[in-house]
Parts: structure tokens; sequence; C-alpha cells
């Protein structure tokens, strides 16, 4: 791997940013990734590729203005790339004949088969099919108390029929899937990643913020303004229509840098990752379930993973979406993973994401600190900083 060259026909000071190391094949990659600083207002981020089974990529950088400067091992909210850290667990718990994927729910979990939620599967909640993405019950707040949220769940009735219709389980992913963790295994879900899938495979990964390891904070932006936190979660609700509850259990410290969310286990959102660690965890995927003589999940659970399971239209964001197990197949009208069909990962809210690309034989995962949202310059749901970046990925591949 050839470290970071002196700079040259770039800004010296931008350039000396750049911290890590990256295969001169993956120079356009490198160029993006600054040009995200000059061009897109990256105030902090990091980037990491792993082909052909070695890491090529690991770059990471932060303004002047930020303190402290980004490190290599820092890690910050990907939000929902926890996703599928989460089905990786659940998958491991089905490798290992503990659960059956397409048993129903409450075969783990009695109590969640109340209010008509029998027929409700594991495998429709991977997909996001089963018909709860949301609820009435509960109050602003419940999203930090865990028994509270299951009990939420409990006592909800679904929106739609299991299996007919895509709908993003925003925050009920986690807490279904998290509870049946918990009641097969003992564990919380994150201290079952930490211990079966972070330790075992040094992987920089977490479910929670884990106070053993050093974060970043996000940049505040007005998508997590107090106000408008309030106005989701105490306000909006008040309107009926299912759209309107996404938000009601969350209240006004929604916010990754609060410290109930440090405090909390929310497992669909409250995972950090550096990009190292994210991208390390996407290569073993994309090299199904095995990297460098370690298995992390056997093939024939990887394929289980990656399997199309629903492809339509998603309902909130009207956008077609191909779905795996418990992971994003690459749906370029929503979130492009590059040119290859089978590629596949999980995006997270503000643009960071990790996937993997089997034909290509790489992974690639983007954190940042500073969030994106669809604006009137760019409406796009993943960000044009990640955008660039995945194209780069794969016009450095080009000169292969």
């Amino acid at each position: 791997m050839d470290c970071l060259k002196s700079p040259h026909d770039q800004d010296e000071i931008q350039e000396r940013q750049i911290k890590g190391t990256y295969n001169a094949q993956f120079a356009p990659l490198y160029q993006a990734f600054l040009s995200n600083f000059s061009q897109y207002n990256e105030t902090g981020a990091a980037i990491c590729v792993f082909h052909k089974g070695q890491a090529v990529v690991n770059l990471f950088a932060s303004n002047e203005s930020q303190s402290p400067p980004w490190l290599a091992d820092h890690r910050v909210s990907v939000m929902s790339c926890s996703k599928a850290m989460l089905a990786i667990c659940i998958h491991k718990l089905a490798a290992d004949n503990k659960i059956v994927l397409n048993a129903p729910v409450c075969r783990y979990w009695p109590e969640f088969a109340t209010n008509s939620k029998a027929h409700i599967t594991i495998s429709s909640v991977l997909d996001h099919s089963a018909g709860i993405p949301c609820h009435k019950t509960g109050k602003p707040g419940d999203i930090f108390n865990w028994q509270a949220s299951i009990h939420n769940i409990e006592n909800t009735k679904p929106i739609f029929s299991v299996g007919r219709q895509l709908v993003y389980h925003a925050l009920t992913f986690g807490h279904i899937l998290g509870e049946i963790i918990h009641r097969v295994d003992g564990r919380m879900p994150s201290v079952f990643f930490e211990q079966e899938i972070a330790q075992p495979f040094d992987i920089e990964c977490s479910l929670t913020r884990n106070s053993s390891y050093r974060h970043r904070d996000i940049v505040k932006t007005s998508a997590f303004s107090s106000n408008n936190l309030k106005f989701m979660s105490h306000w909006l609700p008040r309107i009926p229509h299912w759209k309107c509850q996404y938000f009601k259990p969350c209240g006004e410290h929604y916010h990754p840098n609060s410290s109930q969310w440090h405090n909390s286990e929310i497992p669909a959102v409250t995972g950090h990752a550096s990009a190292f660690g994210l991208a390390k965890l996407f290569a073993f995927l994309a090299g199904n379930g095995t990297l460098n003589g370690q298995t992390l999940l056997p093939k024939s659970q990887v394929q289980r993973l990656t399997q199309l399971s629903f492809a339509g239209t998603e309902l909130v964001t009207k956008k077609h979406w191909r779905m795996g197990a418990g992971v994003m197949l690459n749906s370029p009208e929503f979130c492009p993973m590059g040119p290859n069909e089978n590629a596949f990962g999980h995006m997270g809210m503000g643009g960071a994401i990790g996937f993997a690309d089997p034909d290509a034989q790489l992974s690639f995962a983007y954190v940042t600190e500073f969030f994106h949202s669809p604006s009137k310059t760019d409406k796009s749901v993943s960000g044009i900083r990640l955008q660039k970046l995945v194209t780069a990925l794969y016009r450095s591949l080009l000169t292969e």
C-alpha cells in the first residue's frame, strides 16, 4: 500500500488534512474524498476500501476548525447502518440453529402475538414487510427505555398485512429483532454484537456508543434541532395518518450527541463505527462470510442474507427498493452502490454507508460527522458526497 503523497497540485493546507493510506490505483477515490471538503462542505469524514481481502484505502480527515482532529480509530454515528449489524446477529443465531428465520416472531417472544401479530415472521421484519413500520402506542421519550419500547410494540396493531407492502421499519426493526436476540440468547443485542462479532473478528463497530472507544459527535444541523424534534414527536403524531407516527416515541433528545442517546439501546439507529470497521464487516460478506481465514458466517447464511426477498416501491420514500433479509440490495433509484446488481449493504440517515460488492471483490464504507439532508440543491437521500465517492471508487477499478 502506498503512503499518502506530499501535496502537489491541490491546495497544500487542504491536502495536509487528509491522513491515512491508499493504493495508487485508488487515486480517483482519494481525489473525490479531498474534493468533498473543498466543494461539498465536508467537515470530517473517513472512507475505507477492502479489495480482494486487503485494505487498500483507509483515509480520514477533518477541517482545521474541527477539534479534536479526526483519528484513524474514531467512531461516529452511522444511524441505520446499524440495521445491517443487527441483521448479522440474527443470521448468526440462525446459522447456529438457535432461531428459524421463517418462524413467527411469537415463537420466541409470545407476548408479541397479541393484537393480530401472531403470523408476523422474522423474515418479514428483516425485509421490512412485517406491517409495523411505526405505532401509535406510547409517548415521547419511550424510545430510550427498552422495556417501554417492547410494551409499545406488544400493544400495537399492524398497519399493513404481513408480506404485502414494503414499508421502512425505521425504529421498530431494531426493537423487534433486538428482543428476539434478548429472548433467545439472554444478552442485549449490543452485547451480543460486541461479544460474538466485534471482539472475535476485530471489527470497529458497535450497536451503541460504547464508552470504551473514541467517538466523534455529529455536527449540529436543523434536522436534529430541539424544536424540530419536539414537533416531530409531540405535535405531528396528533395527525392520525400512519406516516406521522414514526417519531412519536422519540422526543427532543433523539439526537446522536445527547446523553440519552449515548446511554440507550436503539439498535436500528444507535450504531457507531469507524470506516475501517464498517468496511471490514462488509469485507467478510463480500467473501461469502470469510476474510483472511476467519469465518463470520457460513456461505449459505450469507446467501440467505443477500438473496432478494422483497422488491417494489417503498411507501415512505416512493423509491424502488430491493431488499435482502436484513440488508439493502443495490437500488440505484434510492441508494446507488455502484454498477453491479449483486452489491448489497445499508445506508444510514445522513449518508453513511457500508456495502459489499462480491462481483468486484470489494467492500466500501463512508462515515461522516456532517449529516446530509435533502435540499433544493441536492434532493437525493444519499447525498452528493456519497455519490461522488462511489463513482470514483468504481472509476479506480477501471485502472486494473
